[in-house]
């Protein structure tokens, strides 16, 4: 029998997720709303997609709820749990840090984590992404991402 328990994980946060989009989407105009309507909805629908192939797999017999895969293999926990902690210490920091400054950061460790040792591939890959969330979200979109040192410094040199 196939342990199917780990296989709840990723539904069960991308339902908090569309939770939270849901919320954060109510005081926004009507076009806005629609538009994060459809997304959340079909974020909801892939969700029931999977607990509806889930559920045919339990009924058929061929699995059941163990979540033996979540602490399989034994090596990678550490990684894993590593990896959630970077994200909790993300999100976290990213009222304060800024966007860019808390992504830096946060794809600096989590490369390490990931095994990443070489300095100059830490700093370039860590940097790209962080420069290119930085122009993507602050730049273009103009987007309500928390503006941090980075962020104020360089709206200060380019005003």
């Amino acid at each position: 029998m196939a342990p199917l328990g780990a296989d709840l994980v990723i539904p069960a946060l991308a339902l908090g997720f569309a939770a939270y989009f849901f919320l954060s989407i109510a005081d926004l105009v009507w076009e806005a709303k629609a538009n994060g309507v459809l997304i959340g909805a079909i974020l909801v629908a892939l969700i029931a997609v999977q607990l509806v192939r889930m559920g045919i797999r339990l009924a058929r017999g061929e699995g059941d709820l163990r979540a033996d895969p979540l602490w399989q293999p034994r090596d990678a926990l550490g990684k894993r749990i590593g990896m959630v902690a970077i994200t909790v210490a993300f999100i976290a920091a990213l009222p304060w840090l800024g966007l860019t400054l808390a992504l830096l950061l946060a794809m600096l460790a989590a490369l390490r984590v990931m095994g990443v040792r070489r300095l100059s591939t830490l700093l370039w890959v860590s940097s790209a992404v962080a420069a290119a969330a930085y122009l993507l979200f602050i730049v273009t979109l103009d987007s309500a991402f928390p503006h941090g040192p980075i962020e104020r410094l360089l709206a200060a040199l380019f005003a």
